[in-house]
């Protein structure tokens, strides 16, 4: 199947956003019409899509009262299933952040500060009325107007409003809220069950294979940025005013990114992957004086808009309002989540080892299946390549764990090839559980947790247990974890159920590690500090080439710098590793 974009954005201006209007045919299978655009998408970077009436069934609709300022929800025909007043009570705007974006000339930084009051959506609305959250329209008559469904000159209009006075005013924005307001009742287009490539996670990640909600406000900001491990996303509008995108065609990539190198060197210099920091905010009006062109397009309540990898985009709300957003993947992505590289300052930063998860091969050689008497692991693999030896642990890599630290071994069922266990490991990995001293439960291992490889023994041997911090990936056998005196915090205390009885910790998230490290940082300080004595003659080095003699003035241990008189009489602060 083939389908044609309607129109594009703007095109008059020379606009190349694509805006698909698809009959229901077209559009009830997602992965088909996903993979039936992909072409534009790629060239694009976003797409919009108005989806057919017979998609929707009822909707909300947030109307601003003259009289009263409250939510009216407003039952309509041919729409999605309406939100129950009830529903609309229960939505909670929790922690939200207040935007302060600093900068000029059209280059800026964004800091989020988390507020951690919460607010219901009727508070949210509220707060979006108030004179300074609400956008000038100059050419209408009404101030206050609703920004929905406006002329084009009117967007601009408000563009070069939101650009003037992008550091007053600070927006807040209810972002990555973890949620959804579509029910099962939709199983067409619904974020929570989506048919993609990501559906063969074996785990949760919010955000990237469940959805987050959004609540925005008038100039609530989103900084330039491409998804997490290069993947696609969706963003629906469910309703209140519109989003304002801007887009960097995948092919001007290279140079865009060469471009925000240079104007943000040193947060380059700090982390390569800087740009998934999403804090650095460009004005289109810069970059299409360094010969980038930007693309735009406005988003309405109701309306799709499909990110694709590479193509970076930014954007804001125009007024209050409520969108609902997920990754995706198609399979044309596996190879691009493999060369996808991540941020590695950022503790939470998303990464999917693609190898691991969506290698294929495993689920062509195992075959899962439940008996009677218990969950057995049948394999086309010969028996000596699964056990390695007769007294192996079946999950792990580590035989001689037993003698070492007294951890006994376990027999999966009386009538298994598979004869030996750790209890450790039977209670640490989620689908496995003991049962009058039987390991069960084998059977249920997803062929993602088989491939992934151990960061301590480097082994893709048995089956890991993964690290519960945050959205951290990295996977360990739990007798590897034992071996290098990892932290294993025991949580639950029923082996007899399929769960991990275990939060477990990967070497960068190891509270212990991290408090050692720590007083190892503190202990260097104090050393160094007691070197730096004052009246201590010196010698430096400048950054920009030549030595010079000093001597030490002040040392200050919080900034790990001294301040030093020179042969010239000037004071200078200079940092201990420019000190010789």
């Amino acid at each position: 199947m083939t389908v044609a974009p309607t129109a594009y954005y703007d095109q008059e201006n020379g606009g190349r956003i694509p805006i698909f209007t698809p009959t229901w045919d077209e559009f009830k299978d997602f992965k088909v019409f996903v993979e039936s655009i992909e072409e534009y998408g790629k060239q694009s970077g976003i797409v919009k899509i108005i989806p057919p009436k017979e998609w929707y069934k009822a909707s909300i609709a947030v109307n601003q009262s003259k009289k009263k300022k409250e939510l009216i929800v407003d039952n309509r025909k041919n729409q999605l299933p309406k939100l129950q007043q009830h529903q609309i009570n229960n939505i909670k705007v929790t922690k939200p952040i207040t935007q302060h974006i600093i900068g000029g000339r059209g280059v800026f930084t964004q800091t989020n500060i988390e507020d951690r009051k919460e607010y219901t959506l009727q508070q949210w609305y509220e707060i979006c009325q108030k004179d300074q959250h609400r956008p000038i329209i100059r050419n209408s008559h009404q101030q206050n107007q609703e920004t929905s469904h406006l002329t084009e000159d009117q967007y601009k209009e408000i563009e070069r409003n939101y650009w003037r006075n992008i550091t007053f005013n600070q927006p807040m924005y209810g972002a990555d809220l973890l949620g959804t307001l579509f029910d099962s009742s939709i199983t067409s287009w619904n974020p929570n069950t989506l048919d993609n490539t990501l559906n063969k996670l074996n785990q949760t990640l919010p955000g990237v294979n469940s959805p987050y909600l959004y609540f925005g406000m008038w100039k609530a900001t989103f900084a330039w940025h491409v998804e997490d491990m290069d993947l696609y996303s969706i963003n629906y509008i469910h309703f209140g005013a519109p989003k304002q995108w801007y887009v960097i065609q995948p092919c001007h990539q290279k140079r865009f990114e060469t471009f925000m190198q240079t104007t943000f060197f040193n947060q380059y210099k700090s982390c390569h992957e800087f740009l998934r920091h999403k804090t650095f905010i460009v004005s289109p009006t810069v970059l299409e004086n360094n010969n980038i062109p930007v693309q735009r397009c406005v988003q309405q309540a109701g309306e799709f808009i499909i990110t694709y990898p590479f193509g970076y985009h930014s954007g804001y709300n125009l007024d209050f309002n409520c969108a609902e957003s997920v990754n995706f993947a198609m399979d044309s992505w596996l190879e691009i989540g493999r060369k996808a590289k991540p941020c590695t300052c950022i503790d939470d930063s998303v990464v999917i080892d693609v190898n691991s998860l969506f290698d294929g091969a495993l689920n062509s050689t195992i075959d899962h299946s439940t008996t009677a008497t218990g969950t057995t692991l049948k394999t086309k693999r010969k028996l000596d390549e699964i056990t390695r030896e007769e007294n192996a642990c079946v999950l792990c890599s580590n035989p001689t764990l037993q003698q070492q630290h007294e951890e006994p071994l376990l027999a999966t069922n009386e009538n298994s090839h598979h004869k030996h266990i750790h209890k450790i490991c039977a209670e640490s990995v989620d689908e496995t559980y003991i049962v009058k001293g039987i390991v069960r439960g084998i059977g249920d291992i997803p062929a993602s947790r088989w491939k992934l490889v151990c960061v301590y023994c480097k082994e893709k041997e048995g089956a890991c247990m993964q690290c519960c911090y945050g959205r951290c990936w990295k996977a360990f056998h739990a007798t590897c974890a034992i071996k290098h005196d990892a932290t294993m915090k025991r949580i639950h205390s029923d082996a007899s159920k399929p769960h991990s009885l275990y939060n477990g910790y990967c070497p960068q998230h190891d509270p212990k590690r991290i408090d050692e490290k720590k007083r190892l940082k503190e202990a260097q300080i104090k050393e160094m500090a007691k070197k730096f004595q004052v009246g201590l003659e010196v010698l430096m080095k400048w950054r920009g080439g030549g030595m010079y003699t000093g001597t030490v003035s002040e040392c200050l241990p919080d900034q790990k710098m001294c301040r030093v008189l020179l042969t010239d009489g000037s004071v200078r602060k200079v940092s201990w590793r420019d000190i010789v």
